[in-house]
C-alpha cells in the first residue's frame, strides 16, 4: 500500500487532489444536476425529514431547519477535500431541488468512489433516479476517469437495489454487520459497476 501512495504522489499529483474547484452542471432533456445552494435550504429539508427518504441511511430524519444548513457545509468541505461531490437533482426548467445524487470516498488515485442519492417519494417510480445516475456515471466515467463505482445497500432496500440492477451494476457480496445505524448492526449488500461494463452497456443503449 505505500508503494501505491507513494506512485501517486510521484507520477500524478493531480490525482491525489481535489477534482475540481467548482462543482459541474450536468443535463439532459428533463434534468440538471448542480450544486446545492444556501437556497436550497428549505427543499434539503423537506427531504431530510422525510422518515421513508432517511429510512436507510445512518442519520435520524431531520428535526430542524438547521441540520440542513450543517449539511451544506459539510457538503461543501468535503467537496472542497476532493472527498465528495453532492449535486441537487432539479426537473429541467424548474430549479427546485428534489433530491441529491453524487460520489463520496473518492479515491482518485484508485479511480474509484462510493455511489449515494435520495429522492422526494413524490417522485418515486417516474424514472427520475435512473436518468440522474445515467448523467452521474457519463461524468464519472469520463471527466473524472473512474474506473469503479461502488454502492452499499441494505438488503430491504429492494427499489435501490433494482434501480442498481437495471443499471447493469454487478452484485459482488454480503458484508455482515457492515454498518450500525439507528441503535442496530446492518448487513450491506456490495454492487459495483466497472468502466468496461459501463461502456458494454453503452454500446447497446
Amino acid at each position: 500500500m505505500a508503494g501505491r501512495a507513494k506512485n501517486c504522489i510521484l507520477r500524478m499529483e493531480t490525482k491525489c487532489a481535489t477534482p475540481m474547484k467548482d462543482l459541474p452542471v450536468l443535463k439532459n432533456g428533463t434534468l440538471v444536476l448542480r450544486a446545492i445552494r444556501d437556497d436550497d435550504t428549505d427543499a434539503l429539508f423537506r427531504l431530510f425529514r422525510e422518515e421513508a427518504v432517511t429510512r436507510y441511511m445512518d442519520i435520524d430524519s431531520f428535526a430542524s431547519i438547521t441540520q440542513a444548513t450543517e449539511l451544506i457545509r459539510f457538503l461543501r468541505q468535503k467537496w472542497r477535500k476532493g472527498q465528495s461531490m453532492r449535486l441537487a437533482i432539479t426537473l429541467r426548467g424548474q430549479d427546485k431541488l428534489i433530491g441529491t445524487i453524487g460520489l463520496h470516498h473518492i479515491q482518485l488515485h484508485h479511480y474509484k468512489a462510493e455511489l449515494g442519492y435520495e429522492l422526494l417519494p413524490a417522485y418515486w417510480g417516474q424514472g427520475i433516479m435512473t436518468n440522474a445516475l445515467d448523467l452521474l456515471l457519463q461524468y464519472a466515467y469520463g471527466q473524472m476517469d473512474l474506473n469503479r463505482i461502488e454502492a452499499f445497500v441494505e438488503p430491504t432496500n429492494e427499489p435501490s437495489l433494482k434501480l442498481l440492477l437495471r443499471l447493469g451494476f454487478h452484485y459482488e457480496g454480503r458484508l455482515r454487520d457492515n454498518f450500525h445505524e439507528k441503535g442496530r448492526f446492518t448487513d450491506a449488500l456490495l454492487y459495483s459497476l466497472l468502466r468496461k461494463d459501463y461502456e458494454q452497456i453503452s454500446i447497446w443503449a
